[in-house]
């Protein structure tokens, strides 16, 4: 799979306000459990290829759009916000927990509900289910959450 193309068609599509913006895909083999990561100075997204490999093509969708926002939200962030941001999301769970919930909030709302709730899928098959009920849960939007922001977005849809 040519990743870098992937990212490239979803930017163009789904991010008008990423299309100046030149954005890498690169594995990086530190990443063991996790599929894809940003960073605040960067415009590169690292990848896992070992988990990346084993995914569907709707899970791909769903990480690709989750990192895109990640990337949008890291734009509005001032030089001061980007520095403290790493120190912020590794010591406050509350924090890390509400910048990812924003970002599978806008994978649903860029129309990727379905593909979210295959990526919950294949996160909770990827780990004992101890360690997703007690710790990984809190950073995903439910099936019922998830279904329930895609009826209000086509319901807005159909008022619009």
């Amino acid at each position: 799979m040519n990743y870098d193309k992937r990212l490239q068609e979803l930017k163009f599509k789904y991010f008008p306000e990423l299309k100046n913006v030149e954005i890498d895909i690169k594995p990086l083999r530190i990443l063991k459990k996790v599929f894809m990561v940003t960073l605040p100075f960067s415009k590169t997204i690292y990848y896992n290829k070992i988990a990346i490999n084993q995914c569907n093509e709707k899970v791909l969708k769903a990480v690709i759009i989750h990192e895109l926002y990640h990337l949008l939200q890291f734009r509005k962030l001032n030089i001061f916000q980007k520095l403290v941001f790493l120190p912020r999301y590794h010591i406050f769970n509350y924090y890390r927990i509400k910048h990812e919930l924003e970002a599978h909030t806008a994978v649903v709302l860029r129309g990727f509900g379905e593909e979210l709730i295959e990526l919950n899928k294949f996160v909770i098959s990827r780990y004992p289910r101890k360690i997703w009920d007690e710790k990984l849960s809190n950073y995903y939007l439910t099936e019922e959450k998830i279904i329930k922001l895609m009826k209000k977005k086509e319901a807005v849809k159909g008022i619009i």
